[in-house]
C-alpha cells in the first residue's frame, strides 16, 4: 500500500509541477503576439495590479 502512496504522491508533484512550469510556457507560444500588442497588454496587467493594491490599502467607505 506505500508504493502506491508513494507513486500518487510522485504523480502530484508532477502534475503540480507541470503546472507551474510548462502549461504557461505552452500558453505563452500557443499564438503570436506583436511587440507592440504585448507592450499594450504588459501595461494594462500593470494597472489592473497597481489598481488592486490601491483598494486593498485604502479605507473602506
Amino acid at each position: 500500500m506505500t508504493e502506491r502512496d508513494d507513486l500518487e504522491k510522485m504523480l502530484k508533484r508532477l502534475k503540480k509541477d507541470f503546472q507551474r512550469n510548462v502549461q504557461p510556457v505552452l500558453k505563452k507560444h500557443s499564438y503570436f503576439i506583436s511587440k507592440g500588442e504585448r507592450t499594450r497588454l504588459k501595461k494594462a496587467k500593470a494597472i489592473r495590479r497597481m489598481r488592486r493594491k490601491e483598494r486593498q490599502y485604502s479605507p473602506a467607505g
